[in-house]
């Protein structure tokens, strides 16, 4: 007699989950909402307090507001135990959800699967001022070997565990191969997907404002936007610019913008719905990071017909035209390239392109690639 197939048991580890916004808490709810769909019983295991539970999976929460070596412990040990009973553990940061797993996994002999979005060491080198460069001029530099020597061996060690893993740009998919020694062959580059239904773009009426949401923290270069947009402000008594979101560098960038006379408005983090409305009210929406990997709100914006202006060198799951890219370490540049979105006609020429785009890599499209993907690894 045949043996049944019985419908594969994936553990989904995040240490963001919604509400919480962002890349890796989206990812992990939509794949989470599909897997549980096609039957699969699926488990997710991330930091929070929300109480709501989804009926398609099974939620489980560290709360936040232990002690953090103890939310970190129980958090560990969780995974462990998850592990034991799981067909497959897929960890969605290379820390904190990625290294517990990464060894759960080994001990379990269990497939690794592995999404990485970002750039944990170059983003704690620049968090912290040390290493205000982009990513690829911090590798160029050998930097990651000398900066944290003991966190580059985990994230090397993590990524070396994983069967598979995914990135969303080529860009991380060479750091990884080349400095950490991946096996390319093993990781998959899955875009982002634009986040929202095609609409066409409503234009402010008297003001100009240029949108900006995500962490606040020195990387994402903030302080330089708000001294360019001082000078475009001088010229240009419409223009606006709203920050939204939390971080280490808020009320330095709310003194700063006070000291420049700049009409900043700081709103905390907000749903995604609330986002979108806010997307909707502004003219254009900014990626100044040091270095962008391919990041959703731009992925939201273009699709919610809104211009987007983002650092050269980025990973953006579409080619941005030259005059929408910038030097994110010049601040001329800066300055110039928002000066720019200011004439009409160079914002009617913007507006024609982003209406141009063919909004046609979903969500649907994103979570059938994993699950082709966790399919291929456990060979279902």
């Amino acid at each position: 007699m045949t043996a049944a197939v019985h419908s594969p048991r994936v553990l989904l580890i995040s240490g963001l989950f919604f509400p919480d916004v962002g890349g890796p808490a989206t990812h992990v709810r939509k794949i989470a909402e599909h897997f549980s769909s096609l039957g699969w019983k699926v488990t997710v295991l991330a930091f929070g307090d929300r109480v709501a539970k989804d009926e398609r999976y099974r939620m489980v929460r560290v709360s936040r507001t232990l002690p953090r070596i103890l939310s970190w412990f129980l958090f560990t040990k969780l995974i462990f135990l998850f592990s034991l009973r799981s067909d497959c553990v897929y960890a969605f940061d290379l820390t904190s959800s990625g290294l517990p797993a990464a060894c759960a996994a080994r001990l379990f002999g269990k497939p690794f699967l592995l999404r990485i979005g970002g750039d944990r060491l170059w983003e704690r080198a620049a968090e912290g001022g040390k290493r205000l460069m982009s990513m690829q001029t911090y590798y160029e530099h050998g930097l990651y070997a000398t900066d944290n020597p003991f966190l580059f061996n985990i994230m090397r060690f993590v990524i070396r565990s994983a069967r598979a893993s995914v990135v969303p740009n080529a860009i991380l998919k060479e750091s990884y191969v080349q400095y950490y020694g991946a096996d390319e062959s093993r990781i998959e580059i899955i875009k982002n997907p634009f986040g929202a239904l095609r609409e066409s773009a409503t234009r402010e009426e008297g003001t100009f404002t240029f949108l900006f949401a995500g962490r606040f923290v020195l990387y994402k270069n903030l302080s330089r936007v708000i001294r360019a947009f001082a000078r475009v402000y001088a010229r240009h008594a419409e223009a606006r610019l709203v920050f939204v979101g939390e971080g280490s560098e808020g009320l330095s960038l709310k003194k700063e913008a006070e000291v420049l006379c700049v009409p900043l408005t700081i709103i905390p983090k907000v749903e995604q719905n609330k986002l979108f409305e806010l997307i909707r009210l502004s003219s254009v929406s900014l990626a100044p990071a040091l270095t962008e990997f391919n990041p959703n709100f731009i992925m939201e914006s273009l699709a919610l017909g809104k211009p987007a202006l983002i650092s050269r060198g980025n990973g953006l799951s579409v080619e941005l035209p030259d005059y929408l890219q910038f030097n994110p370490e010049n601040e001329s540049e800066v300055e110039a390239v928002m000066e720019r979105m200011l004439d009409k006609e160079t914002y009617e020429k913007a507006l024609a392109f982003v209406l141009s785009l063919k909004v046609e890599w979903r969500w649907e499209d994103v979570v059938k690639e994993h699950e082709k993907l966790i399919a291929k690894i456990r060979n279902i």
